[in-house]
C-alpha cells in the first residue's frame, strides 16, 4: 500500500515508483525525485536488501547516484528491476570511503558502457583514481554545487576505528528549504546538520534522512540526539541503514507524524 506524506514540499511516497511528472510549485523549480535504491531497512517486491545504501537521483538537469551500496550483483539487479539505466548518470556521489557505500562502484565502472564522474571526498581522490584509471574521479573539500539546486555539503574529517576518515553528504535546495541526505554520519548527524545550517544560513531543514550511525549508542544518548535535531530546527526525520533498529523505534516514537520511512524501493518527491 502507497503512503504519501507532505513536508515543506516534499512528497514522500512508501513503495511508490511511478516516474509520473509532479506539478511545479514556482516557476523557475522543477521535482527532484529521490529513490532509494539500496538499504537494509523496509523491503519491496522485486528488490533485494542488503547492509548498506545508495539513492538514485533524478533531476530534470540529469540523473545522479549517491553511494553505490555493499554488493554490485545486488546493485545491478534493484536497479534493473526498477528499470533504471546506468547510461543516464551524470555523476556517482560516494559519501565516504566505506565498503557498503562504495562496492557497486565496480559493476558501474567495469561491466557497464558507462563512464560517469565520480565524486569523493578530496582526501581519497587519489586512491579512486587509482583504482579506476577509466573513470573521471573528482575530489570534493568544501560545499559544491553539483547540479542546479543539488550540492554536496564538502568532506568532513573524522575518525572510524582509529583511523581518519572523510565523508560528504547530500543537500537538495528548493526555495528556502533544503533536504539532507547522509550516507553514514559517521563525523555526528548533529555536526553535519551544524555544517550544512552554516553552508546555507537562512534555509530551513525540511528533512534530514539516510544513516545516522547510532547503532552504538543508548537509549539515553538517541533521546539527547533527537532533542538536539529538534533544536536545530529540522522538521522531519527519515533514518535508515546505519541508524539501529532501537534508534529508529525511539525516533519514530518520539517524532510521531514527524518521523518518516525512506527505506528500500521508496521514494521521495522535493518539490
Amino acid at each position: 500500500m502507497e503512503n504519501m506524506a507532505l513536508a515543506s514540499g516534499i512528497l514522500i511516497f512508501a513503495g511508490k515508483r511511478s516516474l509520473m511528472a509532479q506539478e511545479k510549485t514556482t516557476p523557475d523549480t522543477s521535482p527532484v525525485r529521490v529513490m532509494m535504491i539500496y538499504n537494509n531497512t523496509g523491503s519491496q517486491p522485486g528488490l533485494k536488501g542488503a547492509w548498506g545504501l545508495s539513492a538514485w537521483v533524478a533531476t530534470s538537469e540529469g540523473n545522479l547516484l549517491f553511494d553505490t551500496g555493499g554488493d554490485p550483483d545486488i546493485l545491478r539487479d534493484n536497479m534493473r528491476h526498477l528499470r533504471l539505466d546506468p547510461s543516464s548518470l551524470i555523476s556517482v556521489i560516494l559519501s565516504h570511503d566505506h565498503w557498503d557505500h562504495r562496492n557497486g562502484l565496480s559493476w558501474l565502472l567495469e561491466h557497464t558502457a558507462y563512464v560517469p564522474t565520480v565524486l569523493v571526498p578530496a582526501e581519497v581522490r587519489e586512491k579512486y583514481a587509482q583504482t579506476y584509471p577509466a573513470a573521471r574521479v573528482r575530489g570534493i573539500t568544501g560545499p559544491t554545487e553539483i547540479l542546479p539546486g543539488i550540492w554536496s555539503t564538502g568532506s568532513m574529517a573524522t575518525t572510524y576505528k582509529g583511523d581518519p576518515l572523510y565523508e560528504q553528504a547530500l543537500v537538495i535546495l528548493r526555495g528556502d528549504h533544503l533536504w539532507l541526505l547522509n550516507g553514514c554520519s559517521h563525523p555526528g548527524v548533529i555536526p553535519m546538520v551544524s555544517q550544512v545550517k552554516e553552508a546555507f544560513p537562512g534555509k530551513h531543514i525540511a528533512l534530514v534522512s539516510g544513516g545516522f550511525h547510532l547503532g552504538s549508542k543508548t537509549a539515553k544518548e538517541v533521546r539527547e540526539i533527537s532533542d538536539l535535531l529538534r533544536q536545530e530546527g529540522v522538521e522531519k526525520i527519515a533514518p535508515s541503514h546505519c541508524t539501529g533498529e532501537e534508534a529508529i523505534t525511539l525516533f519514530r516514537k518520539a517524532w510521531g507524524n514527524s518521523f518518516t520511512a525512506f527505506n528500500l524501493g521508496d521514494e521521495l518527491v522535493i518539490l
